[in-house]
């Protein structure tokens, strides 16, 4: 980067240019992070970092050992919560803190505790950043150290930041590194914070599992979430919970990210919820299968799709103490390689699941117990996903949601909605009243992004997933 892309204002401000290189890449780096989350917070940080450090190196080549304090990973497990890039310089004994925004209204800054009261995170110089991705630029608009945060900054402790006046922020960046070479900036001295012991750690995670990312800092007191964050281990494993889930890692048996989610094989958590697993999912239009009616040598002759749909969801809800199982798993079989419709290859693997859950036709079947909250009464869902390979390319997805209560019903009015890697809603289901089930059957392309979205009252759930 030269120069020459850096675009000069009649201003104190330092205004540099991005190039579309820049963005890509900072895009490219933002993907770690959940898309309803804090993936858009990460691209601004990934971006602003890149430049000033370009301009850094090329403007102050006399300031040692200039870079991004931690790597992409370790800095994408703290932009999924928290605003703000620390980059360290004179061989990492002094720290700025990036502070990116979009507004137009600089009339104060916000900084977030963590860069100002956890120690090992604790900011010697803030560098307030407006960007403007629509003409391609950001405006570093001056700094201000540490000890101004603390004599001179409103603490607003609902929302963990500081809050500070235009007026206290120095205009010219430069001045900063006349702070640093002269040591006009003392090194103030900071109270440590309270230790928490594993068990509390722990806990505390068990608790934040399915609090959104954007506001679980929110969701017990600073000195709690400083210990999660504050800790490389234990913020990695926060930040994992907000990960989509890998279904292609499914196909390959790898359920590890899964399992760490609270995720589990869906007969084991039938099982333990006393499910109602041998409940028919799909309606049979009024069909009671009997033993007598069973032709199976007759399904071998079938090539009509409506007849073969016809056929898998009589299957389908066979007994798996039948009989008839062997028969009816070989008969299965063949609808699933015969048919072309998803509809009846969904049926035809739910039977073979009922009658052998590890057949390689029965599809991958995963479920997850989520709490809605006191708001609702505690009421707890169990959330299947079913994933039934399509072609080279594609993958069939069937999502189902069954209430757990003792009822087995689903709240009255609770709403699903499924969304696209935009997350644009693509598909709304509504409980009406005694629905005992909510399911919808689609398919997407290896590598794209779906969002499920429960609501139900003031609560608001979502689960994120990769095909």
């Amino acid at each position: 980067m030269s120069l020459d892309l850096f675009t000069a204002f009649n201003s104190e401000h330092l205004w540099l240019k991005f190039s579309p290189e820049d963005l890509a890449k900072a895009q490219e780096i933002s993907e770690s992070c959940s898309l309803n989350g804090g993936r858009h917070q990460a691209m601004l940080n990934a971006l602003s970092s890149l430049c000033l450090l370009k301009w850094l190196k090329i403007t102050y080549q006399e300031v040692n050992d200039i870079k991004l304090e931690l790597d992409n990973y370790n800095l994408s497990t703290m932009w999924e919560f928290v605003n703000g890039t620390p980059i360290v310089i004179n061989n990492n004994s002094t720290r700025l803190i990036l502070l990116p925004q979009e507004s137009d209204d600089l009339t104060e800054l916000n900084i977030s505790q963590e860069w100002v009261d956890i120690p090992r995170f604790r900011g010697d110089y803030f560098l307030p950043v407006q960007i403007n991705l629509e003409n391609g630029w950001l405006r570093f608009w001056g700094f201000i150290t540490y000890e101004d945060i603390k004599n001179s900054g409103i603490y607003n402790d609902t929302f963990y930041q500081y809050i500070l006046s235009e007026y206290l922020v120095e205009g010219d960046i430069n001045l900063l590194f006349i702070f640093e070479k002269y040591a006009l900036s003392s090194k103030a001295k900071y109270q440590p914070l309270p230790i928490l012991s594993d068990s509390e750690k722990n806990h505390l995670l068990l608790q934040l599992r399915q609090v959104n990312s954007l506001t679980v800092r929110h969701h017990c007191n600073f000195i709690q979430w400083a210990a999660i964050f504050g800790d490389d281990v234990y913020r990695q494993h926060l930040y994992q919970q907000y990960q989509p889930i890998s279904l292609g890692a499914w196909l390959h048996h790898n359920f590890n990210q899964a399992y760490t989610q609270g995720w589990q094989h869906f007969r084991d958590l039938a099982q333990s919820l006393e499910l109602i697993n041998d409940f028919p999912s799909l309606p049979p239009n009024g069909i009671i299968m009997r033993s007598g009616e069973i032709n199976l040598q007759y399904i071998y002759e079938l090539h009509d799709e409506q007849q073969l749909k016809f056929a898998a969801q009589r299957l389908s809800i066979l007994s798996p103490d039948s009989i008839y199982k062997h028969q009816a798993l070989q008969a299965l079989n063949y609808i699933m390689n015969k048919s072309h419709d998803d509809e009846t290859r969904w049926n035809a693997a739910e039977g073979i699941w009922r009658l052998e859950p590890n057949n390689p036709n029965a599809g991958l079947w995963c479920g997850k117990r989520i709490n809605l909250g006191v708001d609702v009464n505690g009421f707890s869902l169990a959330l299947v996903i079913g994933l039934l390979p399509k072609s080279d390319t594609e993958n069939s997805i069937f999502f189902r949601l069954y209430g757990i209560n003792d009822s087995y019903t689903l709240p009255l009015n609770l709403k699903v909605n499924i969304m696209d890697e935009n997350t644009h809603i693509f598909k709304q289901l509504v409980a009406r009243v005694g629905d005992r089930l909510l399911q919808y059957k689609f398919w997407g392309k290896k590598g794209e992004y779906f969002w499920i979205q429960i609501n139900c009252g003031t609560t608001n759930l979502s689960e994120g997933f990769i095909i």
